[in-house]
């Protein structure tokens, strides 16, 4: 609390009673949980930057990670910010980790406060072809977008979200295969950035079938294979995939969400429950700070 000038004995006493009163009433508006909940804050505007952090000539990186529903379970019931925090701390570095959503709920920063702004990411197209698009459509839309995230981000990392794991059959697997090859052509031109490619989540087992799932494990092996990754050391896959799915283990809900990460067993809703987040949430939170450290 600032000092002020007092020019007489009433000032002096009328200036202690005013402390006196902001002391007791210090505690009234306790701040608030840095992880809001999705929705709650006003839209944000489109097309911000980020409000750059105070001493960020010391930040060693910036992580980024561009996600929807699914994604914001791994976030906040993941505790991800929790993950960089603790290892910030204990190896006296300062990686941050920034996250989007929908571009309703945008940007928030490395406390988990919504910074107020979005990337406009053209129709919040998330899937596969949205993701081809963002990396490398000439249109001004998706070039804004791309460049703002380019710009601030040293690893950037992006996933669809399980309607994409509704894969029915070869031709459309290989079209995956072929726009993710189309974005990898994209990262070799930009070396100084690590992208971090990430399988589909699985769908619940009320909501696929034996040929879907199996279709959705066969991308995610291949984004995760040598055969996708390597001669590309910028280019890292965390298969998210397959830290959530039941084994490729021939029963009759192979390669779907495990029975014990389900938000419901009577209901098909893919989205993995509280345990499934907290479970893999620090795992790919460890994973993004490996790939800054080792980039």
């Amino acid at each position: 609390m600032k000092r002020m000038m007092v020019l007489g004995l009433g000032c002096v006493f009328l200036l202690f009673l005013s402390w006196t009163f902001l002391g007791c009433n210090a505690n009234s508006n306790p701040t608030p949980d840095p992880t809001p909940t999705p929705g709650a804050q006003a839209t944000p505007t489109p097309g911000g930057e980020p409000t750059p952090t105070p001493g960020a000539d010391e930040v060693e990186d910036q992580v980024f990670f561009l996600h929807h529903s699914t994604g914001e379970g791994l976030v906040t019931a993941g505790h991800m910010r929790a993950t960089f925090d603790t290892y910030n701390a204990a190896h006296g570095t300062k990686i941050e980790f920034w996250d989007h959503g929908y571009n309703g709920d945008g940007l928030r920063d490395p406390a988990g406060n919504p910074t107020g702004t979005n990337y406009e990411i053209p129709d919040d197209n998330t899937d596969p072809e949205g993701l081809y698009r963002l990396w490398t459509d000439t249109s001004p839309g998706w070039t804004h977008s791309r460049n703002v995230i380019l710009k601030n981000y040293e690893v950037i990392a992006f996933k669809s979200c399980f309607p994409a794991s509704a894969i029915p059959d070869a031709a459309t697997l290989q079209q995956y295969k072929d726009w993710y090859l189309a974005m990898r052509d994209f990262f070799d031109t930009r070396t100084d950035r690590v992208f971090v490619v990430m399988s589909t989540p699985p769908l619940h087992r009320l909501a696929t079938n034996a040929t879907e799932a199996a279709n959705t494990r066969a991308f995610a092996n291949w984004l995760s294979s040598s055969a996708y990754l390597s001669g590309h050391p910028n280019v890292v896959c965390f298969n998210l995939f397959d830290h959530l799915a039941r084994a490729d283990d021939g029963s009759a809900t192979a390669n779907m969400l495990r029975y014990d990460y389900e938000g419901s067993h009577t209901d098909s809703d893919s989205h993995p429950n509280t345990l499934a987040n907290e479970t893999v949430g620090p795992v790919f939170a460890q994973f993004l700070i490996d790939a800054a450290v080792d980039h």
